[in-house]
């Protein structure tokens, strides 16, 4: 979703449309293309809709950590229920998740290595 329309959709106003090429203070473009602040082209066809984006690396990073700590908590509850001391069962629990999670994580852990080589440009 545009920017403009979220920030627009938030707060109740109507997004304003701007001049292709303009940039917000409503100067021209210095850098000979049109801003990417611009209003969309009347060329453009509306059933196309915004290119389909990928998640950014926040949310990648969020959605590994919760899989590993959802994993921790299922083992360190499984270790405190057998009757281990609550200091042992933490620690017990942090080595067993850490060998589960490795192969149950693997598809998130490669996407947030993909996701850091493509910020950084290491894949070119």
């Amino acid at each position: 979703m545009d920017l403009q329309k979220r920030v627009a959709g938030r707060w109740g106003r109507a997004s304003r449309q701007r001049p292709a090429g303009l940039s917000p203070s409503g100067s021209p473009s210095p850098y000979g293309s049109p801003s990417p602040y611009r209003a969309p082209s009347s060329g453009s066809s509306s059933s196309a809709g915004p290119l389909p984006s990928r998640p950014g690396l926040l949310a990648i990073n969020a959605r590994y950590f919760a899989l590993r700590t959802v994993i921790f908590a299922a083992v360190l509850t499984v270790v405190l229920l057998v009757g281990l001391h609550w200091l042992l069962g933490f620690a017990v629990a942090v080595v067993l998740s850490g060998l589960v999670s490795y192969p149950l994580a693997i598809r998130q852990r490669r996407a947030v290595l993909d996701a850091l080589e493509q910020r950084r440009g290491w894949l070119r």
